[in-house]
């Protein structure tokens, strides 16, 4: 009886280490956006349409923080717009300046 307890626990204990680290299986990198995503993403971004912009980014989380010409983050383009609702779109995507 004592022995069925100690190997019940042996793998429990497993489980759960195996639980915690993830089992040495991890997700691959997503692929980097192709220029036709980074550029509809930038189109939706100019035109100020934050739904696009968020449906965009739920799928390519990549564009995030994509940078245009002048090295200006997606977050510092709609701030310089002052468009508050893009900004809030952005930063809960993760974007930051």
């Amino acid at each position: 009886m004592l022995s069925r307890i100690i190997r019940f626990w042996s793998a429990a204990v497993a489980i759960a280490v195996v639980g915690l680290w993830g089992g040495g299986c991890s997700k691959s990198a997503p692929p980097p956006p192709s220029s036709t995503e980074v550029q509809e993403f930038r189109n939706a971004l100019n035109d100020g349409d934050a739904v696009i912009v968020d449906r965009l980014l739920s799928a390519k989380p990549g564009l995030v923080n994509i940078r245009d010409e002048q090295g200006r983050t997606p977050l510092a383009q709609a701030r310089a717009r002052d468009d508050s609702e893009m900004v809030e779109v952005i930063r809960r995507h993760g974007g930051t300046d």
